[in-house]
């Protein structure tokens, strides 16, 4: 099987990112039709990072400070957010583009590497978090970069080199794996131990030990620039939210994940995989492999949308193992086929996900732009990041009408409500936005700029979108998180909290004002009316 040549895959590879990443930003602006929640928590992240808050130390999230970097250092440097956003994905993608094509030309067959370059590289240049039905938006995309980076280290540590380069594949990898820790945690656990093992099959001792050495040496260039602190916070930031209830998963549960039907043919697909694999290759690899599969599933598990994206580095993985026409045969299937079979399964199982990834950027450029407002009022700026204008003022809420007085009440019990909750005699109706995130902090804003608060007062607010601070003259409590991750974080410099009366998500609503309860702080309201219950805190 013939390689692809380095120079004329850089070409192929650098004329992709060319034209896949300059779609999206030759349109002038971030354009999103979906999960603005969340593109109002990455706003609220960049807004205090702009002004100086670091990730960790001075915030709490659980998410790497790598997911926020690029964006922000271009913001630093004169961008809006929107076009920071696109160049910091086109950036990544610039990076990564070396270490794509190390892996592709030295370890896969031509077609085999283009492939590869331009999944992965599209992963990072995409606009949509995956799954046949999401729209058009930057959530997550961390996830996507995390499984980018994680395809290339995959394809160093399993696939054997043309050539030994031991020290070299371990240099990228090990800074590749120190990326991932820096991006998103689950990402790294999963996979140190895998590189590891197949490391040692594939390439020997010294590619583990160069890759310890180049993984070190990112985690101590982040020190010396951050600090002892910034690592320290980042762990206990994990360790906090590791031991919440708000987040266990995001979707379904891993059972579900194994064995649910939009999900047993992946599984069913990945234990294959282990055995035509462990015909083939060393013991080591073939463990990792078997170790592997189940990894894939938990980050599966741990990414909202549960998206299956290892299956587009399946196909990657099993052609460039395969074997010879009649090498040998697993259950009387020739293995090679076997094996050509599988990778065009995973590719048609996964492929609904694939066309939304992929078209996604000519989405964003297709969009009507007239139907679009800026997400943030122009006196915070970043004008440039817009929302859907139906969607941002689609006031669509879930209530219980069970909870109300009349003929539904009687069957609140047998359905098996959670109770109401309630503070200082105020009871709060189990009632959810499902869109209208702007309509809603505009509104609940402008109640609180009329209701004269300080200016510059610290809120918390009991829900899962907090951006008050965006449509108000408050600010958010220091060291508070701007996504709920659990705990009362940042009220010891807070002077109000916020309890919407109807907000995004009824079961943080309910655990934060549980904590209130059980917490040594007192609590004086301020204002109570159909938007909310504002109370002063003090100690």
């Amino acid at each position: 099987m013939s390689r692809p040549n380095p120079l004329f895959l850089s070409v192929i590879l650098a004329v992709f990112v060319a034209l896949y990443g300059g779609v999206t930003f030759l349109v002038g602006g971030l354009y999103l039709d979906t999960h603005e929640g969340d593109s109002f928590h990455l706003l609220d992240i960049l807004t205090r990072m702009e002004r100086g808050d670091v990730p960790h130390l001075d915030f709490m999230t659980p998410l790497g400070a790598l997911a926020f970097w690029p964006i922000a250092a271009l913001i630093e440097a004169g961008y809006s957010a929107g076009m920071a956003a696109i160049l910091a994905q086109i950036g990544v993608a610039v990076v990564l583009l070396p270490f794509v094509v190390y892996a592709a030309s030295t370890r896969m067959p031509r077609g085999v590497g283009i492939y590869f370059g331009c999944i992965t590289l599209g992963l990072v240049l995409a606009l949509s978090y995956g799954t046949a039905t999401s729209g058009v938006g930057i959530s997550m995309h961390y996830n996507r970069w995390a499984w980018a980076m994680a395809f290339v280290v995959l394809a160093i540590v399993f696939l054997p080199g043309r050539t030994a380069r031991p020290v070299l594949d371990g240099l990228m990898v090990g800074f590749l794996v120190a990326a991932l820790l820096l991006l998103k945690i689950t990402y790294f656990v999963v996979l140190l131990p895998v590189a590891v093992l197949a490391f040692l099959g594939t390439s020997g001792p010294r590619a583990v030990i160069a890759a310890i050495v180049s993984g070190v040496a990112v985690a101590l260039l982040v020190m010396v620039t951050q600090g002892l602190g910034f690592w320290l916070a980042y762990l206990a930031d994990l360790r906090h939210v590791a031991g919440n209830e708000v987040r266990p998963f995001v979707g379904q549960t891993f059972d579900k994940i194994v064995a649910g039907p939009p999900f047993i043919g992946a599984t069913l697909l990945g234990l294959a995989t282990v055995l035509m694999v462990r015909r083939i290759a060393a013991p080591l690899v073939g463990l990792s492999v078997l170790i592997l599969i189940p990894g894939f599933l938990y980050i599966t598990y741990q990414n909202f949308g549960n998206d299956p994206a290892w299956l587009l580095f399946l196909p990657v993985f099993l052609l460039s193992l395969r074997p010879e026409p009649g090498t040998g045969g697993i259950f009387g299937v020739d293995l090679s086929r076997a094996m050509t079979v599988s990778a065009i399964a995973a590719f048609a199982i996964f492929f609904p996900s694939f066309f939304n990834i992929a078209t996604s950027p000519l989405a964003h450029a297709s969009f009507d732009k007239a139907r679009f407002i800026p997400m943030l009022p122009e006196a915070h700026g970043h004008q440039d990041v817009f929302i859907r204008a139906d969607r941002a003022y689609m006031t669509t809420a879930q209530v219980f009408k069970d909870e109300e007085p009349g003929p539904w009440a009687a069957y609140r019990e047998r359905a098996g409500r959670a109770p109401v909750t309630e503070f200082q005699g105020i009871t709060f109706p189990q009632c959810e936005f499902g869109a209208g995130s702007r309509a809603m902090l505009e509104t609940i804003g402008a109640d609180l700029t009329k209701a004269g608060l300080p200016e510059g007062s610290r809120l918390f607010a009991a829900d899962l979108l907090s951006a008050y601070w965006f449509f108000a003259p408050v600010m958010p409590a220091p060291g508070s998180a701007p996504w709920y991750y659990g705990g009362l974080t940042g009220f010891e410099e807070t002077d109000y909290v916020l309890i919407p009366k109807c907000g995004f998500v009824n079961g943080v609503r309910a655990l934060v004002v549980e904590e209130m309860k059980a917490s040594d702080y007192r609590f004086t309201i301020q204002r109570d009316n159909e938007l909310y219950a504002l109370f002063a805190v003090s100690r």
